[in-house]
């Protein structure tokens, strides 16, 4: 199963903006230049996070996005769910009816592979489910949020509440 790229980015703008200085809205244009991509492609993902209710959205002034709930609350099963929907998997379009002329068997089969395809996907999901996003910023202190993101004028890859530049850059 190959995932959109969009939801590392996804999951990337939720702890960006778990991050931000007293959790205030950040602007779209400072998301897009931390992430490195075009204002019109995080315009094609942060919507799908607000309508999943994990961001919010201000057009004013002051405004920006931030995080509707705490990152605590936040797993990567709804990262998931924001980016890639709520649709199964897989669905048959029923071939091997066609090519064996249907039939008990092929019916059977047809059932035993959706059997294994439904198993495989509540497992998936359930391991999405136990992961939350909080977990990605062990010993960093981003209750009370420690960067103003605005603030930061160099595209570096530095994490600024560790100090530790990426492999990249050292």
């Amino acid at each position: 199963m190959k995932m959109k790229k969009s939801l590392e980015q996804a999951a990337c703008v939720l702890l960006l903006l778990s991050l931000q200085k007293g959790h205030k809205p950040v602007k779209s244009a400072v998301i897009s230049r931390r992430l490195d991509v075009s204002a019109s492609y995080l315009n094609k993902i942060v919507p799908h996070l607000v309508s999943e209710g994990l961001v919010t959205s201000d057009a004013s002034k002051d405004g920006g996005y931030a995080l509707s709930r705490s990152i605590d609350d936040i797993t990567m099963l709804d990262v998931f769910y924001a980016i890639e929907g709520h649709g199964h998997f897989y669905e048959l379009s029923h071939f091997a009816q066609k090519i064996f002329h249907s039939g008990d068997r092929v019916m059977q089969s047809e059932h035993e592979i959706m059997d294994v395809m439904s198993r495989a996907e509540r497992l998936f999901l359930d391991e999405l489910s136990r992961y939350p996003l909080s977990r990605a910023l062990e010993g960093i202190d981003y209750v009370n949020g420690t960067v103003d993101w605005s603030e930061i004028t160099t595209n570096r890859h530095i994490c600024p509440p560790c100090k530790e530049a990426s492999n990249e850059e050292r």
